[in-house]
């Protein structure tokens, strides 16, 4: 592919283009030479032109280019693209996965702006780059090329395409498999809607979290899973060993997947999928008295922007106080923040302060639980880590 064109960027963009960060934002950018429209390919210099990269002009948002190469003698055409998915595919292959993972991390796999999870015979694209946009068919064909998959689907609906106002839809871009498949998590089957589901269809980031539930639970727990979308951390719970689940989220799409899953795995009997508010629900409860050898906490990014933070934290807040006034003597809370404005220490004090508001002690076993290791984090790119959590012991 030929270049369109250069940007020429100034100041802390130029510092921050050559220690190896992939986004300059407009504010950096000086001036662009030639006929250039975003989602060109262009190259990218400064003020003495000085080469700093090959990448994607985007001129949308906050956003000037994605870098996609600092090697003046790689060309960015197809066969770029192929090795860098080969090479994030060969390193998932490594990490000895199962039929399900993350193939493309954003700017951890070097490819800004596109997402790529692999459910069994299903590819999912999502992307927040109008350059990736002009190349989801070159890419789909990559994907059906590399892998073993019957489809490729794509998921450019998420609320970052919506700030940025880039066209927003979902749909089959190739192959002929229906948009539901199942994949499989140590012992555990879950089915993945692709078009109906969450995100691309299922949060893989959260899978050795919802492996250690079953490996943690105590035989016959009462175990408590709110916002449990499909079904992931109850009936692993079930499937390890508790005697009942309750599962609460507000989506009738997520309840109706959730008494599928627990169908097909055998554990029907053990749960209870009730579809409700999570507040509405956990005042009920602390009304009644009830307790809980296990409660999980996993809410949407409940901060998904900055002027969202004081309302979010305050919503983190309640909704842990609560859980925890839920938990039985020496039971156990394993909670989460998805979102990147809610920072692993800000988050550890909160829990630690909702615990003091609840009037109860607790103690934090082990250290933060992260995302999966097929969501590779880049220290130079701080939004790739943005899943934290941990796992208390109440008093």
């Amino acid at each position: 592919m030929r270049t369109f064109g250069k940007i020429v960027v100034f100041g802390e963009g130029k510092i921050r283009a050559k220690r190896g960060e992939q986004n300059i934002y407009l504010k950096w950018l000086r001036r662009i030479e030639g006929d250039v429209s975003p989602g060109d390919l262009v190259t990218i210099v400064d003020d003495r032109g000085e080469f700093l990269g090959t990448g994607f002009y985007e001129g949308i948002g906050a956003m000037a280019a994605r870098i996609l190469t600092t090697d003046p003698e790689e060309d960015v055409d197809l066969d770029f693209f192929k090795r860098r998915l080969l090479r994030a595919l060969d390193f998932r292959r490594k990490l000895k996965l199962e039929n399900s993972f993350r193939l493309c991390h954003s700017e951890a796999d070097m490819l800004p702006g596109l997402i790529i999870d692999v459910y069994s015979n299903i590819a999912v694209i999502s992307s927040t780059s109008i350059g990736m946009d002009r190349l989801l068919n070159h890419i789909g064909a990559l994907l059906m090329e590399i892998l073993e998959i019957n489809a490729v689907y794509v998921r450019n609906d998420g609320r970052t395409r919506k700030g940025l106002n880039l066209p927003v839809w979902r749909g089959k871009l190739l192959g002929d498999a229906p948009n539901t498949t199942v994949i499989e998590e140590g012992i555990a089957k879950f089915e993945v809607d692709v078009l109906r589901g969450q995100k691309t269809g299922f949060f893989l980031d959260q899978r050795d979290n919802r492996v250690l539930v079953n490996q943690i639970v105590p035989d016959g727990a009462e175990v408590l899973d709110l916002f449990s979308y499909t079904g992931g951390f109850g009936i692993q719970a079930a499937l390890g060993g508790a005697g009942h689940v309750t599962m609460v989220d507000e989506s009738e799409y997520a309840c109706e997947e959730a008494k599928k899953n627990a169908e097909m795995n055998d554990v029907l009997k053990k749960v209870s999928v009730v579809q409700s508010s999570v507040k509405d629900w956990t005042d009920s409860a602390k009304k009644k008295g009830k307790k809980f050898d296990l409660v999980i906490v996993d809410p949407p990014a409940l901060i998904p922007s900055r002027d969202m933070i004081n309302m979010g934290t305050k919503t983190y807040f309640a909704v842990n106080t609560a859980a925890i006034q839920l938990v039985k003597r020496d039971g156990l809370l394993l909670t989460f923040s998805c979102s990147h404005f809610m920072s692993i220490t800000k988050f550890r004090k909160l829990v630690r302060e909702a615990a003091q508001k609840a009037g109860r002690k607790i103690q934090f076993l082990g250290g933060v639980r992260g995302q999966a290791r097929d969501h590779p984090i880049d220290p130079l790119h701080p939004w790739t880590a943005y899943l934290k959590g941990y796992l208390v012991r109440v008093w």
